[in-house]
């Protein structure tokens, strides 16, 4: 296990300063690919054999080539803050496919996409995971079992999780899901993340989705001194022009903190905008953003954020709503028009 540890680590150094050098490098010839293109690919397939041999640590049953999946997400974010200055936070997220145990078992690097937005990078780039899934058809099936290490309250941690998420039809405009997660970890103890989401599709052009989330510590003195945490969101989505190659959202955030009742911690007036780069793979976000911290007696403060990512493995074409939105944009039930 101590290679996988290192050979991402290699392959984030390698592929930022190909990230870096992609917005200078132009195509030599029209139907070519480019140098970089060359590179993206060799290192894809690099990706892909490394996958492959972690699988064989878990199984000696042979697996097809088409049977691994592994896509590693490299990216690296720039974000400067009126009060706390400049600051470059380079990630790696990875779910490693392990084919041959019949899609039970897959293996997480970096931050955990299942909870939404993460704004602590520096901690969540040192999870390691493995996501246990049932074989056959049952209530459990339904339940998705982790295991790992992580780092919570200041120290590395095993834990496990159990977690459970269900969307309800009700027949009306709103779409609710309901998503409850419990973690046991060695020291710190039992948590809890409940988060519910309530989608609605205004039209063929604006979707909306308030996400309320809230969070139950027992023993982490890093988090709403051991008690809850609320987070708000509402999202505003608009499809643009060019939908399948840019995208839009403008965002409302209220954080509450148990201390030892709830008070204002943080809220945050921002918009991001997402765009393809020339690169299928490749693609970047900006985002500026207003926020009133506490720390700094809710002072209006201004934010901007930078963020360049690449895709690695298998199918690397970006859909630019992953990890943005839904990922099958709502409006397209409605809108077969192609843009």
């Amino acid at each position: 296990m101590l290679v996988i540890f290192k050979n991402p680590l290699r392959l984030l150094i390698l592929c930022l300063g190909l990230i870096f050098s992609v917005l200078a490098i132009a195509d030599e010839q029209e139907g070519e690919d480019s140098l970089v293109d060359e590179i993206h690919d060799d290192w894809s397939k690099w990706v892909l054999e490394t996958a492959n041999q972690v699988d064989g640590f878990f199984s000696n049953s042979q697996a097809s080539q088409i049977d691994q999946q592994t896509r590693l997400r490299i990216f690296v974010r720039v974000r400067y803050d009126g009060n706390e200055g400049t600051k470059l936070s380079p990630g790696i997220r990875a779910r490693i496919s392990l084919p041959r145990t019949e899609n039970r078992l897959k293996l997480i690097l970096g931050d955990d996409e299942d909870e939404g937005r993460i704004d602590d990078l520096d901690d969540n780039q040192q999870n390691i995971s493995l996501q246990v899934r049932g074989r056959r058809e049952s209530a459990l099936k339904q339940v998705r079992f982790d295991l790992g290490i992580r780092r919570r309250d200041g120290s590395y941690q095993p834990y496990v999780r159990a977690r459970q998420s269900k969307t309800f039809k009700t027949g009306g405009p709103w779409l609710p899901r309901l998503t409850n997660s419990f973690y046991y970890f060695s020291k710190s103890k039992f948590e809890f993340r409940g988060q519910a989401d309530f989608d609605l599709l205004i039209n063929s052009d604006y979707f909306f989705r308030p996400s309320t989330v809230l969070r139950w510590y027992e023993n982490n003195s890093s988090e709403c001194d051991d008690g809850w945490c609320l987070d708000q969101y509402f999202s505003l989505y608009e499809k643009l022009q060019r939908s399948k190659s840019e995208a839009i959202a403008y965002d409302f955030e209220i954080f509450l903190r148990d201390k030892p009742e709830f008070t204002l911690y943080d809220a945050i007036l921002k918009v991001r905008y997402r765009r393809m780069t020339q690169k299928k793979w490749l693609f970047w976000e900006l985002e500026p953003a207003v926020h009133f911290p506490s720390e700094y007696d809710h002072d209006p403060t201004f934010r901007f954020t930078v963020r360049l990512e690449g895709l690695f493995g298998y199918n690397t074409t970006v859909n630019i709503n992953e990890n943005f939105m839904p990922v099958k944009p709502p409006w397209d039930a409605t809108d077969q028009s192609t843009d």
